[in-house]
């Protein structure tokens, strides 16, 4: 993801026109889930220009480290809660499903994109950003926002933080890279535009590609695991496995799959998550680790 002011405008004007207009359509949700859809597949095409065998070298490791990140980082959450328990509130109903499950779909899109994009010249580059600009108008327009619920928002920042530090510690542990880079890729919670271009301008183009596929896929998972981790974790779980991405690409996730009125956490978790990338990861990777 990348920071564009103009996601805030779409969402501002989103919401805005959801406070005016009373009535709800089913169009709605389903306008939303297509432009998801696109999203995922715009992404999966954006990939077009890896070269295949360094895609191929760099999956198995990038699988390793995001799976790592967000393993610590929902058992992080989960220790949190209770530790400090939130107060009770009513389980949120699992979403009307259609045929085919959310994830799956998302999946499909992805290869699909990723496949496309190898064949036939796509913008994604370009058209990423128009679709996001749908995507949040779409969310900012259904969601409900409630700032009692920014009191909680340091779970999801420290979960995130804890989960980042704690994988890559595991995987430097396991010679798999050097810490510096492992932290590098870990601390960009999803930021995957400024991972990549920072840890291979540093560290080299192949550690490059495996900050950039670390967090890529971080978006991606949380997208595909939401619907059968949303019940657990709650909104603010999912704006924590989202990190920076909770503020945009998966915040229609977090309040989907977790708690309709989890926007303005999700928001606000990702606003300090992407500040922190900026700052953290430029010192990250000028330290001799």
């Amino acid at each position: 993801m990348e920071f564009d002011p103009y996601l805030y405008i779409a969402f501002a004007a989103g919401f805005l026109v959801g406070r005016l207009v009373r009535w709800r359509s089913p169009w709605v949700g389903r306008a939303t889930l297509a432009t998801v859809v696109a999203l995922v597949a715009l992404l999966g095409a954006s990939l077009d220009a890896v070269a295949p065998f360094a895609l191929l070298a760099a999956i198995p490791l990038a699988v390793l480290l995001v799976g790592l990140v967000l393993g610590l980082t929902a058992a992080a959450f989960l220790a949190l809660a209770r530790a400090r328990p939130e107060p009770e509130r009513p389980t949120p109903a699992p979403p009307a499903g259609g045929r085919w499950p959310t994830s799956l779909i998302l999946l499909g899109a992805l290869l699909v994109g990723f496949g496309v994009g190898r064949i036939v010249p796509v913008p994604a580059g370009a058209a990423i950003p128009w679709v996001l600009y749908v995507l949040l108008a779409l969310v900012g327009f259904d969601v409900h926002l409630e700032l009692a619920a920014l009191s909680g928002v340091w779970r999801p920042i420290t979960a995130a933080v804890v989960g980042a530090v704690a994988a890559a510690l595991l995987f430097s542990a396991v010679g798999a890279a050097a810490l510096g880079p492992a932290l590098a890729s870990t601390l960009a919670f999803g930021f995957y535009s400024l991972a990549g271009p920072l840890v291979a301008a540093r560290a080299g183009a192949v550690l490059g590609l495996l900050a950039f596929l670390t967090n890529f896929l971080r978006e991606d998972l949380t997208m595909l695991l939401s619907p059968y981790v949303g019940r657990r974790l709650r909104g603010a779980g999912l704006a924590a496995l989202g990190g920076a991405t909770s503020m945009d690409t998966t915040l229609y996730f977090v309040t989907r799959y977790g708690e309709a009125d989890a926007a303005s956490l999700a928001l606000a978790n990702g606003l300090v998550l992407t500040i922190a990338a900026s700052l953290l990861l430029p010192a990250v990777l000028a330290l001799p680790l």
